[in-house]
């Protein structure tokens, strides 16, 4: 016997098909409306209700009987509404302009491709970010305007790519972070530890062994490899999380990721160290960060209202992360 499903629910949930994944631009959108995202996206159907004898039957989509196809190239997504305000974030230690939009930034994608994935080939990431199902947007004109205002792109660029700084968060871990050699301190404090991003991973965590330029102290319980939290945050074996939409990650912000394991018996002693390690991290990057910004501004004669980006552009822009006013260079 098929429940019955009321026609007022049919309308609801249709109407929050059509709009929710626009709203996320992300790869819901293909598995809803498959026309719009390619042909190549998804073989799974969605029947509309035209009729009441395939109205419930247009709730579910038919089973997915093999791997959806890869399409040849990144899916390229409706580009934002608002331009948002140009500012600078840090993405495996390189400066990247990007936008900041609904409490996610919007990253340049050709910095990315030049200044951090520089030794792979456009096949390969390619290649990764369809494996990682990640959607790209196009810069608006308006978003391109400001991205050559302060020379991001160059005044001849037409169009420039996106990224969501959670999704470059995954493209570089995937492509980039290998495990730092195992380290050991005999007698040394140690306890679990686990994240949930993008999947799952234990490991466990020597607070001794950490220090700012040789941050490696975690070690996965799998693969036995060390990891700096930052990296660890992005370090899992489960299956990639490729279906859901990731919002907001930010893997600087390591110590709301990673968590005391919950038996440990001195669970929140262990969590203050966590803690602390994270306060000093950020003290020292900051401190980094401001000796920069003087060091600019030494070198323009001492007065920031005259200081240029450093491509001959008036104006400056800011580290989006920290809130520490820096001058590109």
């Amino acid at each position: 016997m098929t429940e019955y499903v009321p026609p007022q629910l049919i309308t609801v949930l249709k109407t929050y098909q059509d709009n929710a994944p626009k709203g996320l631009h992300g790869p819901g959108l293909s598995l809803v409306h498959p026309s719009k995202a390619g042909p190549t996206t998804s073989s799974a159907t969605v029947a509309r209700p035209d009729s009441p004898e395939n109205m419930e039957d247009s709730l579910i989509a038919p089973p997915i009987t093999g791997p959806l196809p890869m399409p040849s190239h990144p899916i390229m997504t409706t580009s934002d509404p608002d331009c948002g305000v140009v500012q600078l974030t840090i993405l495996e230690g390189k400066k990247i302009g990007c936008f900041l939009l609904g409490g996610e930034m919007r990253l340049c994608l050709p910095q990315i491709f030049n200044n951090i994935l520089m030794d792979f080939s456009v096949e390969q990431i390619n290649r990764s970010i369809q494996e990682l199902m990640i959607y790209l947007y196009n810069c608006t004109d308006q978003q391109l305007q400001e991205f050559k205002r302060v020379n991001i792109i160059p005044d001849t660029a037409k169009t420039c790519g996106l990224i969501t700084r959670t999704n470059a968060e995954r493209l570089c871990s995937y492509m980039l972070h290998q495990a730092d050699d195992t380290r050991n301190l005999k007698g040394a404090t140690t306890f679990r530890v686990y994240h949930r991003c993008f999947g799952k991973c234990e490991g466990e965590f020597t607070p001794a062994l950490y220090s700012f330029k040789e941050p490696a102290c975690i070690r996965c319980r799998e693969c036995q490899g060390m990891f700096s939290p930052q990296k660890f945050v992005c370090h899992q074996h489960d299956r990639q999380e490729n279906r859901t939409c990731h919002w907001g990650f930010n893997s600087s912000n390591w110590h709301a990721y990673i968590h005391v394991a919950l038996d440990e018996q001195n669970r929140e002693a262990y969590a203050k160290i966590l803690e602390q390690i994270w306060n000093q991290e950020q003290d020292l990057e900051e401190e980094l960060q401001e000796r920069e910004y003087w060091i600019a501004k030494r070198k323009v004669g001492g007065s920031l209202g005259e200081v240029g980006n450093g491509y001959g552009r008036q104006g400056c822009l800011f580290i989006a992360d920290k809130g520490v006013n820096t001058v590109v260079r």
